[in-house]
């Protein structure tokens, strides 16, 4: 997959000729919801024998229309995105640097300086997709300010049992604690990189060890507590206790038998597989003992 940034004062240089079949959205997290929306372009493309491009943006836009003051809480690093959008098969990853000046252009101007100059022959998104100023574009008018020069698909809304499946509901979930029920929405088990900061015996625990693990700042954690989670050692996933104290969010104090393996400053991947409970003052060393003492079905 080939990734090619765009800023607006410059997109001249980024623009490529070949025409293809764009999927447009945001993607943090590329949920199940995105996931339907890139395949049914990736399958319009195969048909047309076109080329899949997926056009998206970075930072997101509440950063930039708030002038920083609201933060985003981000599902995943972009690099992460960039991974999940190639396994889906996308050829041509267009990123746009969201800043004042894109956000300022009109509807009609978007789809004049992306999808037309970018070759776009079909566009496929969600319904609930907007763009140009104030979000005054929508899937009712792409067609028409596009003036018959590609077709649009609109992917209709993908919902699970509580709702529409969606990134702001998958960190609603992390916020309660609830990382169970994320591989509904977002087609996995949720998951965290981090680089391990140190390494040492936890407590008389008889060889189990503490990593502390700082978190990258673009993944979002989990409301405060004990969690089951897996990381792969070596080839193989291995179950671990990971605890999150209310006092620093960027934190995660990960324990295991099988800690020894890793090295101080090396990269781990976890998965958050459930909640097991609060913390509590005083916990015991034989803490570990508790939490897989009882595994519920």
């Amino acid at each position: 997959m080939k990734t090619v940034w765009i800023t607006h004062e410059k997109r001249e240089g980024s623009i490529q000729k070949s025409p293809c079949v764009a999927a447009l959205g945001f993607f943090d997290g590329v949920h199940i919801g995105h996931q339907t929306v890139i395949t049914k372009a990736k399958k319009i493309a195969v048909q047309r024998n076109l080329n899949l491009a997926v056009i998206t943006f970075f930072p997101h836009p509440k950063e930039v229309l708030s002038d920083g003051a609201h933060s985003v809480r981000y599902l995943m690093p972009f690099t992460m995105r960039q991974e999940k959008l190639e396994r889906l098969g996308v050829d041509i990853l267009y990123v746009v640097r969201f800043n004042p000046m894109f956000a300022a252009l009109s509807p009609q101007q978007f789809v004049k300086d992306y999808l037309l100059a970018l070759h776009v022959k079909h566009v496929v998104a969600g319904f609930d997709f907007t763009y140009g100023c104030r979000g005054e574009g929508n899937m009712d008018t792409i067609k028409g300010h596009g003036r018959g020069q590609f077709d649009v698909t609109t992917v209709a809304k993908v919902n699970q049992a509580d709702g529409k499946i969606s990134s702001t509901r998958i960190r609603e979930m992390l916020a309660v604690g609830k990382v169970g029920s994320i591989p509904e929405y977002l087609g996995s088990f949720y998951e965290t990189k981090g680089r391990i900061h140190s390494v040492y015996p936890f407590g008389q625990s008889g060889g189990y060890l503490t990593a502390i693990v700082s978190i990258d700042r673009y993944f979002t954690l989990p409301k405060p507590g004990v969690y089951e989670t897996e990381a792969m050692i070596d080839s193989q996933y291995h179950m671990f206790v990971s605890r999150i104290r209310p006092n620093d969010m960027s934190i995660v104090e990960v324990e295991s038998e099988f800690l020894q393996e890793l090295e101080q400053h090396k990269e781990i991947c976890l998965k958050w597989i459930r909640r097991l409970h609060e913390i509590f003052d005083g916990q015991g060393d034989k803490m570990h003992e508790q939490h897989f003492a009882y595994r519920p079905n």
